[in-house]
C-alpha cells in the first residue's frame, strides 16, 4: 500500500515558490531521506505532509485517503504521523516523561499505560534515566533523544523527522540512528526524514531524494 502519494504539490511564500509541483509516492514501510541545502523547501514539504501547512495546490493522499486537494482536508490528528521538528519544542514546564506522555493524550490509555509507554520509548532511545529531568537541564543530544521518543510514543504509521540527528557527536549519532533504524524496520513504519547531511541518510539506510528550488530534481 502507498503510505503517501502527492501530485503537483505547490506552496509559495509571497512570490517565491517553495514547492513547485512536487510528485511523490512512498510505499508503506519505506525509508526516505529528502536531501538538499537549507531553504530549499524540505521542511515545508514535511509540514504539508503532516497537515501543519496547507498546500496552495496539488493533491495529497495518506494511505489512500484524500488528505488535501479538491476540497478535501484531513486534520493532522487523523494522519497517523509522528513529528520531530528542527527545534525539539519540549514543554519547559513538564518533565521529560510528561513531555512524552503528552503525545498519548487522546488515545484510549490509562494513566499507568501512558507512563509505561513513555518509559518504554525513552528506554528505546537510551534516555530512560532522563524521565524526571526538566528540558532546560538537558544537553542538545539529550533533548533530541526525547524528541525522537515522543515521535514514536503513539505508534504512528508514518514518521516525519526534520534533521533528527542534530545535536549529536558522531558516535552518539551512529548509536541513536541504529536504535531508530531497528525500530522502523521492525515495525514497518514509513519514515520521511529531511537532512542536509548525506551521512544521516546512509545511517538510516534510506532512499535519497534531492529537493532543489521547490522541485524534486533527482534521486541520488
Amino acid at each position: 500500500m502507498e503510505a503517501i502519494s502527492a501530485t503537483g504539490l505547490r506552496k509559495s511564500y509571497g512570490k517565491r515558490a517553495v514547492l513547485d509541483g512536487v510528485d511523490i509516492t512512498f510505499a508503506e514501510g519505506v525509508r526516505v531521506a529528502v536531501y538538499g541545502p537549507t531553504g530549499e523547501g524540505k521542511t515545508t514539504l514535511l509540514y504539508c505532509l503532516a497537515g501543519l501547512l496547507r498546500p496552495d495546490g496539488g493533491r495529497l493522499e495518506i494511505f489512500a485517503r484524500s488528505a488535501d486537494g479538491n476540497g478535501a482536508w484531513m486534520p493532522p490528528e487523523e494522519r497517523d504521523v509522528g513529528m520531530v521538528f528542527q527545534k525539539a519544542l519540549l514543554w519547559p514546564h513538564m518533565r521529560v516523561r510528561q513531555n512524552v506522555e503528552y503525545a498519548l493524550y487522546g488515545l484510549s490509555l490509562t494513566a499507568l499505560e501512558r507512563r509505561e509507554r513513555a518509559c518504554e520509548v525513552l528506554e528505546l532511545f537510551g534516555a530512560a534515566e532522563l524521565e524526571r529531568r526538566r528540558p532546560e537541564t538537558l544537553s542538545g543530544g539529550q533533548v533530541q533523544r526525547v524528541a525522537l521518543a515522543r515521535s514514536i510514543a503513539a505508534r504512528p504509521r508514518i514518521l516525519l523527522w526534520d534533521e533528527p540527528f542534530t545535536g549529536f557527536d558522531d558516535a552518539s549519532r551512529e548509536e541513536v540512528a541504529r536504535r531508530a533504524l531497528r525500530y522502523v524496520t521492525e515495525t514497518k513504519t514509513t519514515l520521511v526524514m529531511v537532512s542536509h547531511r548525506m551521512e544521516d541518510a546512509a545511517l538510516m539506510d534510506a532512499r535519497i531524494l534531492r529537493l532543489m528550488d521547490g522541485s524534486l530534481v533527482a534521486e541520488i
